[in-house]
């Protein structure tokens, strides 16, 4: 570029660098390059002194380039032409390099009549010239520039005459190239963004309609194993209440130790209440309903509930700390649990409340080798083993909970038919 500055048709002068300033200001503001591509056409015409200013667009997916903005005395109607891909302009822009021209980055009027003037040229060439110089007839301008974007032709910029016939010098030819290629690099970021959008919202859809899948498999499972979790205890008579009354004592002894419940940690918890003993579906029946202890052999049985447990839900996925709480609900206070022998706070807070809340119901209900005891004395037996089998915090939250709801409620809190008075319960009914 020659010059920097040039004069407007009022005579002011116009500072190119400072207009292609503002321009790639706008191209990072503006979103849409309808908006941009109109504003440069408005400039131009207003500034320019031109008889008329168009920019065209490639539509790669119809193949034709159709114009966004024309303006101007001899304007062309832009819902009306369209340039196709045979198109003179296009065609000319497209192919490669001749080396029969020194430049082909611009058509000009006067940039047309200097080569047909050389004698030099083909005769398949200046026909080519001729069928430019028609084109540029029909659509009224006298320069037409290019965009590109990595040698693909995105868009076209046309200009009209000016209105003092003056030509049109290098310093403006070399503003409008970089205009065209300011119009390219802004339609060409549009359409990464936009596709970037649509991919986006395509994989959006895509992940959830994965986890709708997803959460409905979980859910169904879900149902499976609670179900599961009722036929193990519906093997033994002592209650077909327990899964619903545990759950319900543990939430009560959570919000009572002040934990934090959101939605998903009370989730994680329920289900950790409904499953511990999910594994017991794998016991056979003989021992699971054996009306006396159990001797060393079906002890070593009776204690792979937990791993089998762990397996059944391996599954789902998002049951991770609910598995936790499934391994852990045998683990002791004092370290002298099972399977790991874990002890104090490295047992999760979810399997301290289940072996509370699980001990305390399996001592009021009635089972198959004791009838159920009153519920004063299941809280002696919780604070006779707190600090060795049991959390002592989590023993007394329980314990003032139930009491606070049954002082609200009555003795309604567990009625239930298998519920009385009996013998003392063994020492490992309170353990297992």
């Amino acid at each position: 570029m020659s010059k920097a500055k040039s004069e407007n048709k009022s005579g002011a002068v116009i500072d190119y660098q400072g207009v292609l300033r503002d321009i790639a200001k706008s191209m990072v503001r503006l979103r849409r390059p309808e908006r941009l591509l109109r504003m440069i056409i408005k400039y131009i015409h207003q500034e320019m002194n031109l008889s008329h200013a168009s920019i065209l667009v490639f539509q790669e997916n119809q193949k034709y380039f159709s114009f966004v903005d024309s303006k101007g005395s001899r304007k062309i109607p832009p819902q009306l032409v369209k340039l196709d891909m045979d198109h003179p302009l296009a065609k000319w822009f497209q192919r490669g390099q001749s080396k029969e021209l020194p430049s082909m980055d611009y058509l000009s009027r006067a940039q047309i009549s200097r080569w047909m003037g050389d004698s030099a040229l083909s005769r398949r060439l200046k026909d080519q010239l001729r069928g430019l110089i028609a084109a540029m007839d029909i659509l009224n301008i006298d320069l037409a520039i290019p965009g590109y974007y990595k040698r693909a032709l995105l868009g076209l910029l046309l200009l009209g005459e000016k209105r003092d016939q003056a030509p049109f010098t290098d310093p403006e030819i070399a503003f409008f190239q970089v205009l065209a290629q300011d119009c390219s690099m802004a339609v060409k970021t549009a359409e990464y963004h936009q596709s970037l959008l649509e991919r986006n919202r395509e994989l959006s859809g895509r992940l959830e309609q994965i986890e709708d899948m997803r959460q409905k498999e979980q859910d169904t499972y879900y149902q499976i194993m609670r179900s599961l979790a009722q036929e193990v205890w519906a093997k033994d008579a002592y209650t077909f209440g327990h899964i619903g009354q545990v759950e319900r004592l543990g939430i009560m002894t959570a919000r009572e130790l002040g934990l934090e419940l959101t939605e998903k940690k009370r989730a994680v918890l329920s289900a950790g209440l409904i499953l511990h003993d999910v594994g017991k579906i794998g016991i056979p029946d003989h021992i699971l309903n054996k009306p006396s202890s159990l001797d060393k052999e079906e002890w070593k049985i009776m204690r792979t509930h937990v791993e089998k447990g762990v397996r059944i839900l391996e599954p789902l996925t998002a049951f991770k700390e609910v598995r936790e709480i499934v391994r852990c609900h045998h683990e002791q206070y004092d370290g002298s649990g099972y399977p790991r022998g874990i002890r104090g706070d490295q047992i999760p807070i979810g399997s301290r409340i289940v072996s509370v809340v699980d001990a305390f119901h399996a001592i009021v209900s009635t089972r198959c080798y004791s009838k159920g005891r009153p519920v004063a004395f299941a809280f002696e037996e919780l604070r006779r083993c707190s600090g060795t089998q049991f959390d002592p915090e989590v023993v007394e939250a329980m314990i003032r909970a139930l009491t606070r709801e049954m002082k609200k409620r009555g003795n309604t809190f567990f009625e239930s038919p298998h519920q009385a008075e009996g013998p003392s319960i063994p020492e490992e009914s309170v353990a297992s």
